[in-house]
């Protein structure tokens, strides 16, 4: 098969392809209103921007989890920094009781 051929063969499978999907596109699209099945460009818009301010929302909140996470580390690393000097002061205090 020649360069050309070959060529001109990919470019006719190339154009059945967009085609097909061109068909597929339209039956899932609707132009307008939903119809038999379909759904149409408005309610994707809709959901599209829903979706876009739930995740702003999420994003929101996950960053305020975040800095509550920070905020609960700090203090349980200070509590127990200040367990271990108590624990410390007691143990020297208090005298060696025989066991």
């Amino acid at each position: 098969m020649s360069q050309p051929d070959a060529l001109q063969q990919a470019t006719q499978r190339l154009d059945a392809a967009v085609d097909e999907l061109e068909i597929f596109l339209g039956s899932v699209f609707v132009e307008g209103e939903e119809g038999e099945g379909g759904v149409s460009i408005a309610t994707l818009k809709e959901q599209v921007r829903f979706l876009t301010e739930e995740r702003d929302r999420l994003l929101v909140e996950l960053d305020a989890e975040k800095s509550r996470v920070r905020r609960l580390m700090d203090a349980n690393d200070e509590v127990s920094e200040r367990l271990e000097t108590v624990m410390g002061t007691l143990k020297e205090i208090m005298p060696a009781v025989p066991g």
